[in-house]
């Protein structure tokens, strides 16, 4: 019988800050700070489908976080596990397969410098009105986030101008709310899901569900089997709304 195998997305997917939860809902603790403050929820209903997933199959994160940042999250994810937005794949025993290092680390290899001036591009320009944070996977840059406190439009406007600037063929936007994130091309989510479908087909058929809340989990959602978005979404509000 073939094994239903879920490739999730976390943050605004499955949990989110409680801002962003219904109001009046009763909420579970689901992700925490490095003090242990609670900082994101689930819902009842996430939390239903959380647990019917993980008795009836194997849950894989597929996620921005990094894996420090993933260890803050309470679910118990056994399995594979996919970081830094697909550049860090990680076996269940928590090591990198050893086609990692043939098939991805090449990509962030050639990256780097395009990162690195990158990030200190936007750090230059930021004047307080956002954050920047690099991200790395033993010495290689991996990703840079950047992150503002208003209701997107301060991030909105610096992925216009990055567009509009032209970005380097090897490296993709996303851009999201209060959240924009860099990354490279050939070490991304749906570059990673595709991996390890083909890893864990080895071990018998598998039936796979991507699950996501933004426009660039549309790739990864889009090469499994099934695909689930949450109401509210990225995804249904910029793609939905004339069919409403």
């Amino acid at each position: 019988m073939p094994r239903i195998v879920v490739f999730l997305d976390l943050d605004d997917t499955i949990l989110q800050t409680a801002l962003k939860c219904p109001p009046g809902e009763p909420l579970a603790p689901a992700a925490f700070n490095r003090a242990g403050e609670v900082l994101s929820f689930m819902t009842r209903a996430q939390q239903r489908l959380l647990g019917f997933w993980l008795e009836q199959g194997m849950v894989i994160p597929v996620t921005g976080r990094t894996d420090d940042a993933l260890a803050r999250v309470a679910i118990a994810f056994t399995s594979w596990r996919i970081t830094h937005h697909g550049a860090v794949i990680r076996q269940p025993d928590g090591s990198l397969p050893a086609w990692w290092f043939a098939e991805v680390q090449p990509a962030l290899v050639a990256a780097q410098p395009l990162l690195r001036n990158l990030s200190i591009h936007l750090s230059a320009g930021a004047a307080g009105d956002y954050r920047v944070n690099s991200h790395s996977v033993d010495k290689w840059l991996t990703y840079i986030s950047v992150k503002a406190d208003d209701d997107g439009g301060t991030l909105a406007r610096l992925a216009s101008r990055l567009e509009q600037a032209g970005l380097p063929p090897e490296l993709a936007l996303h851009c999201n709310g209060n959240n924009l994130a860099l990354t490279v091309r050939g070490a991304q989510k749906q570059d990673a899901v595709r991996r390890v479908a083909a890893e864990l087909q080895r071990e018998g058929p598998i039936v796979t569900i991507g699950a996501g809340d933004s426009l660039t989990d549309l790739p990864f959602m889009q090469s499994c089997d099934f695909a689930l978005i949450p109401k509210g979404s990225q995804i249904q509000n910029q793609t939905w709304n004339e069919y409403a």
